[in-house]
């Protein structure tokens, strides 16, 4: 996908989150976060569950999407991954060659928290899968969506 088109659904998904946020809760559209407001880490884009910032890589593609967070020893604590699908969908996901203990929400395509499931490292025999169609499905280290309080229902934003 070119830079462009990469910039263009960017753009699109950002739109489309706020007006969710807003008319879904009958308030008012959030304004866009000032730059200045996050810190810029390389390689990672900040996202907001309910109230609490993110920071997660992409996966858009095949290759990422694949690899995911595979051989990974550590990760920050307020970082994850971020899997964007081309269409909405079920979603299974599993844990081959993965250490780390993962928690997975997966994401409605509007941007609702469908369920949320603790990972095993390292064992392949179960399937994460998601409650409904999908679009997203987002990995953190185990215990952060509970530690921040964040459960099926509530919202993200990019």
């Amino acid at each position: 996908m070119s830079n462009y088109k990469i910039l263009i659904l960017a753009i699109a998904l950002i739109m489309s989150a706020w007006c969710v946020q807003g008319c879904k809760r009958g308030g008012t559209v959030p304004k866009p976060q000032a730059a200045a407001d996050a810190e810029a880490r390389p390689g990672k884009t900040r996202i907001m569950i309910g109230q609490v910032p993110l920071w997660v890589e992409i996966a858009d593609d095949e290759s990422t999407r694949t690899q995911g967070l595979m051989l990974r020893r550590e990760m920050s604590n307020d970082e994850g991954m971020l899997f964007v699908f081309e269409y909405p969908q079920p979603l299974s996901f599993w844990m081959r060659n993965t250490y780390l203990p993962l928690d997975i929400a997966f994401v409605s395509p509007d941007y609702r928290i469908l369920n949320i499931l603790p990972m095993k490292p390292l064992d392949e025999k179960p399937r994460y899968n998601s409650a409904g169609t999908a679009l997203y499905a987002i990995e953190v280290n185990q215990g952060w969506f509970a530690r921040h309080g964040v459960k099926p229902g509530d919202w993200i934003r990019f």
